[in-house]
This record gives structure tokens, C-alpha cells and sequence, in this order.
């Protein structure tokens, strides 16, 4: 697992603009970027052990980022 703590806010904004202050909150969704973190590295490991270009891949994931929705209800 590669050290991303660079990459990861020192705290997280809530919609109101106030910090998530909950520990709990912030030690969950670390664990998620952890394990957002991992299931990448082998899909890209799979793409170029399938020799896709890593440009073209890379752009594909961002596009999926910017095309993200929100699911959920009255949230």
C-alpha cells in the first residue's frame, strides 16, 4: 500500500463548511480511501499487465470521478 497521507486533507469539511470533528467519521472514511486506494492499484495493475495505455486509463477513471452522482435521498 502506497503512503498517500500527502494526498488526504488534515481534516474534512462538512456541507455547513464546518470540520467533521467525529473520530469516528474521519476513521471511517479513511479505511475507505485505504480500500479505494488498493482495489485502484490492482485494476491498473491489470490494465497494464493487459497493456492498456496508463494515459488512457488514468483518464477513464477521472472521467468516472467527474460524472460521480449522488444516490442517495434528502441528503
Amino acid at each position: 500500500m502506497t503512503d498517500n497521507n500527502a494526498l488526504i486533507p488534515k481534516y474534512w469539511i462538512g456541507k455547513d463548511k464546518k470540520k467533521i470533528s467525529c473520530k469516528e467519521k474521519i476513521k471511517l472514511m479513511q479505511n475507505n480511501l485505504d480500500e479505494f486506494q488498493e482495489m485502484l492499484n490492482d485494476i491498473h495493475d491489470e490494465a497494464v499487465l493487459m497493456g492498456i495505455d496508463e494515459n488512457q486509463f488514468k483518464k477513464v477513471l477521472l472521467d468516472i470521478i467527474r460524472n460521480m452522482k449522488n444516490n442517495l435521498k434528502d441528503v
